[in-house]
């Protein structure tokens, strides 16, 4: 109701011969992104497992048979082997804003309310 007062007639001529628009104003976009980084436990391949993996478990097993204590203290310091796997998304969100302008036809002056 306020704003239609205002715009009743120009401030600068008088004239009640005015235009009303709706403007519209980009102010930039915001982007959130999330991401989360999950380690997994790499393995071996196919070949290993064909050719290597098939007779290295009983050797295995053999060892730790003899040499219980000292592949323990080898299995508690060693190296882990991970691979990083990411995943994320990302939000965009537009900042707009909407002003109403006057423009007088008369004089061509123009003001917002």
């Amino acid at each position: 109701m306020n704003s239609t007062k205002k715009c009743n007639f120009c401030p600068q001529c008088g004239s009640p011969n005015l235009d009303i628009q709706m403007h519209q104003e980009n102010n930039g976009s915001t982007t959130v992104s999330k991401s989360k980084t999950i380690y997994k436990k790499k393995g071996h391949g196919c070949l290993w497992w064909l050719f290597i993996g098939s007779w290295w478990w009983m050797i295995d097993l053999m060892l730790w048979f003899f040499l219980t204590v000292p592949r323990l203290l080898f299995q508690i310091f060693k190296k882990k082997k991970y691979k990083a796997v990411s995943k994320g998304t990302a939000t965009t969100t537009n900042n707009i804003t909407y002003k109403s302008i006057c423009l007088c036809k008369n004089c061509g002056y123009h003001w917002e309310f």
